[in-house]
């Protein structure tokens, strides 16, 4: 990869008061999220973790991270600078990438300083972000991994570092899952401590998280069935902890959603098709849920419950931003399944110790590819009204005096609205899509005369189409 033509990007978009950012601890189980730590907040980190414990530090990303002045920073395509860049291959080329990397910024030095983009302000969508240009002093120039190495020389004596790069948004390749694997499988579950990095501590920290924390409640639940087999426990007992700890749905409000509860299409064909699913599922959104945000956990995303969410911004966006939202709806679903999958392997050969390798077990049943693949975009793109009642409106507006009559219609679109959005929660995005769909339904049944009249100054003008303005041009004059 040519480094020399790629822009630098600081990897906190703007400015973070916490050196540590998003820095979190799972409920229950000794595994840490963070996004890309400023030097100093390492400090903070080697704190918070225990120092009698083992520990990993599991970095999720695949790009390379240099520190200028103390401050992460990462190239970026000068054409797509919002985009991480996708590095194919061993992680030991990664690394070396990384080394490539800071003698490349080493090299670019100009005046004693380089050239260093960041957003203006953050966005979720990365089509609503805008960078602005900054020039940084090179001073204290070093890889993330050198960093990471004085701090288990130092702070958190003996700590290994593995990376883990998973592809931003997915759960792809699945040999990540096998990696994690190897670093926790022979570790002690409560005596070993995970720290789960990427740039953001969001998505690609909460996925490492997730599975460390269905490692560690697989290894917990092997221990308690021995206590069982060998007379130290009691049958009952054990098996209502590991009910409590590792497979109770958590008491929330959205359980009565059957999209929260992951219940998709493709989610109910696996769980239909691979039995153990069942089981696997339970134990993944458990983990999913104390991984996630409040009030179940304390992190930042929920994996399970992202996917509709993200969907809701898909439906409620302009046409233009609806294919960033799309993707990363589709990209979410994939993942999710395949946490399902890992956790259900996981109870299945976590007892003797993971023989079999995630990979070899997803060969074996093959067919969840397939099943994945065709079914991770079965989702309703789109809603629309009764059709039988919009003809009814159609003959109402299809009048001389259709001005006068505007107000019932209006009133009619929005119970439509109501109706056709009615499992979704009150809130910013439903009321958006409720004036979607009532702009666009207005639009669809206007006579013809008036359509073409209210389309043609919105074009003239470059009028955003929305419900105000649609309903203002209607009732002008002709």
């Amino acid at each position: 990869m040519d480094l020399g033509t790629c822009s630098v990007k600081l990897c906190h978009s703007v400015a973070i008061p916490d050196p540590a950012p998003n820095f979190r601890k799972v409920p229950g189980f000794p595994v840490f999220g963070v996004g890309q730590p400023a030097e100093d907040g390492f400090a903070k980190i080697a704190e918070a973790v225990p120092k009698d414990e083992a520990a990993v530090w599991f970095n999720m990303r695949q790009e390379p991270v240099a520190y200028v002045k103390g401050m992460p920073c990462t190239p970026r395509k000068t054409t797509s600078p919002h985009d991480n860049i996708e590095i194919p291959g061993k992680t030991a080329d990664m690394d070396a990438l990384e080394l490539k990397f800071v003698k490349e910024l080493a090299g670019r030095e100009k005046d004693g300083s380089i050239e260093i983009i960041k957003d203006k302000e953050e966005a979720e969508n990365p089509m609503d972000r805008e960078e602005i240009k900054e020039s940084v002093k090179v001073e204290g120039l070093k890889g993330f991994n050198q960093v990471l190495k004085g701090l288990g020389e130092g702070a958190m004596p003996g700590l290994v570092v593995v990376k883990v790069p998973f592809n931003e948004e997915k759960a792809l390749p699945e040999e990540c899952f096998d990696i994690i694997v190897n670093a926790l499988k022979n570790t002690v579950p409560s005596k070993t401590s995970t720290v789960v990095s990427s740039q953001l501590g969001k998505g690609r920290t909460t996925l490492g998280m997730t599975a460390s924390c269905i490692i560690k409640a697989v290894q917990m639940i092997t221990e308690l069935n021995k206590m069982v087999e060998t007379g130290i426990a009691n049958k009952e007992w054990a098996e209502g902890i590991i009910f409590k700890t590792f497979e109770e749905p958590a008491e929330s409000e959205d359980n009565t959603d059957a999209h929260l509860r992951g219940e998709f299409e493709v989610i109910k064909e696996l769980v239909e098709k691979l039995p153990a699913a069942k089981k696997g599922k339970e134990m993944a959104d458990k983990m999913i849920d104390i991984c996630g945000v409040a009030p179940e956990g304390t992190g930042m995303q929920n994996l399970r419950k992202c996917i509709i969410q993200t969907k809701y911004k898909y439906d409620a966006a302009t046409e233009d931003r609806q294919s960033v939202w799309k993707n990363m709806t589709i990209n979410y679903m994939e993942r999710y399944f395949y946490v399902i999958c890992f956790a259900t392997y996981a109870r299945e050969f976590g007892a003797g110790g993971f023989q079999k390798t995630f990979v070899a077990w997803m060969d074996e049943h093959s067919n969840l590819r397939d099943m994945i693949n065709q079914g991770k975009d079965k989702l309703e793109w789109s809603r629309s009204m009764d059709q039988s009642e919009v003809n009814n409106l159609r003959n109402v507006v299809n009048s001389p005096d259709y001005k006068a009559k505007l107000g019932q219609v209006m009133t009619s679109l929005y119970k439509m609205s109501h109706k056709t959005f009615h499992d979704m929660p009150r809130g910013v995005i439903k009321d958006t899509l409720m004036r979607k769909l009532t702009c666009k339904t207005l639009m669809d049944i206007l006579p013809d005369d008036v359509s073409t009249r209210v389309q043609k100054e919105l074009q003239e003008k470059k009028m955003t189409v929305d419900l105000d303005t649609v309903v203002g041009l209607i009732v002008a004059p002709a």
